[in-house]
């Protein structure tokens, strides 16, 4: 199954278009293997058709919170529970939804051990968020978040579901006051997350 980032921003839901790919002649068997059920973002030629997504929604101007954010809760890579809750932040928050086994998301781990994430413009604070340990080695996410001391690293399935997020390295822009989203975008690069933070203030 190959997913599309063709995004439904309506009250029922952001979720992907499914490109399913045909099964056998005669038959109605979906193929899921693995090739084809691979993050779309490591094939090359799907990635250079793509552009980051624009940061406000049909509902609502740029600026302006288009859907309610969740808290993030789900756990440490160490193991201890923890809830990331938005009302007791400040400012901004940058959500940067990251894999382990994933070419678009080296460019981000680096970044925030490099301690890009604390050069973000004034205000927005960061945090990373992984697929939850039943679905990904919490041995590979201690390994490649090793040196991220400056903001958390949370496993959570919880909250790639409620962000709606099928996809990575994925973005979403939080105003804390609103407890909303304001900007969201597919991470081709730094660029494309600066760009919606941008958008998102206009």
């Amino acid at each position: 199954m190959v997913w599309q980032w063709q995004r439904n921003r309506g009250r029922q839901g952001r979720n992907p278009e499914p490109r399913v790919a045909p099964g056998p002649a005669g038959s109605d068997e979906i193929d899921l293997t693995p090739s084809a059920a691979a993050n779309p973002l490591s094939d090359p030629e799907f990635v250079s058709g793509l552009r980051p997504i624009p940061s406000a929604g049909p509902s609502g101007a740029a600026g302006h919170a288009t859907w309610s954010a969740s808290d993030i809760v789900g756990v440490r890579p160490s193991g201890e529970p923890v809830s990331f809750r938005i009302n007791e932040q400040e400012g901004a928050v940058l959500v940067a939804f990251l894999s382990t086994q994933c070419d678009g998301c080296d460019e981000f781990w680096r970044g925030f051990r490099d301690g890009v994430g604390s050069e973000l413009p004034a205000g927005i604070s960061a945090v990373v968020v992984t697929k939850g340990p039943t679905s990904l080695a919490t041995s590979s996410v201690i390994l490649i978040a090793d040196g991220i001391n400056s903001l958390p690293v949370i496993m959570s399935d919880e909250a790639w579901n409620d962000y709606r997020v099928t996809g990575y390295p994925f973005f979403v822009l939080v105003d804390v006051d609103a407890c909303g989203v304001v900007g969201e975008t597919v991470g081709f690069g730094w660029s494309d997350v600066l760009s919606m933070i941008r958008s998102a203030d206009h």
